[in-house]
């Protein structure tokens, strides 16, 4: 279930940390922290990057935490950060993402059930998601794995709400495809 712009505990948390709390700051980072991770991964394809990107992502949060004027909205300014910061990363080393041939993945069973199979093996649908575009891997990790709305997934990119409709659209049927291509190679 999506947060809201309520008062929750994560808010609680967030406005502990701008007062000066390290243990509310220790707190969000134990709760985003690995989800941030496969987030900039997602956008780098390196790892060793992902993870410098992503302690430049909580030194920036640490600087800033205190001028963020709507806790209730910490989660999507964090993940703005973080996509803003990995896209220049991304620009900056003109890398391109991590090539599947990398990347080890189990051998699916030859049968019938092989494509309902296919939504259970988590790797595999990782490894779909590596092949698709940026643009495509950035909104289905936002929208899937964050449960963020279209409207928090357009602030967090930076484009309109229709845009990432689109993306979303496409990005689906371009995972299906991979995963379709994996299954008959």
């Amino acid at each position: 279930m999506p947060e809201g712009r309520g008062f929750n505990r994560d808010t609680v948390t967030v406005i502990l940390a701008q007062q000066g709390d390290r243990e509310a700051f220790h707190k969000l980072i134990e709760l985003y922290d690995r989800r941030l991770l496969y987030f900039i991964l997602r956008i780098l394809g390196d790892h060793n990057g992902s993870l410098d990107v992503l302690q430049n992502v909580w030194l920036t949060v640490h600087k800033k935490l205190k001028k963020l004027k709507s806790p209730a909205s910490f989660r999507v300014w964090l993940y703005r950060i973080a996509h803003d910061l990995a896209v220049t990363d991304l620009r900056r080393k003109s890398k391109r993402p991590l090539l599947v041939e990398d990347i080890e993945t189990e051998e699916m069973p030859n049968d019938e059930n092989k494509s309902e199979l296919v939504f259970d093996n988590a790797e595999m649908v990782h490894v779909a998601l590596c092949k698709l575009s940026v643009d495509h891997r950035r909104v289905l990790t936002l929208h899937f794995l964050e449960n963020m709305t279209i409207d928090e997934i357009a602030e967090v990119i930076n484009c309109k709400k229709g845009t990432v409709k689109s993306r979303i659209y496409y990005a689906k049927n371009s995972l299906r495809q991979q995963i379709e291509e994996m299954l008959n190679e």
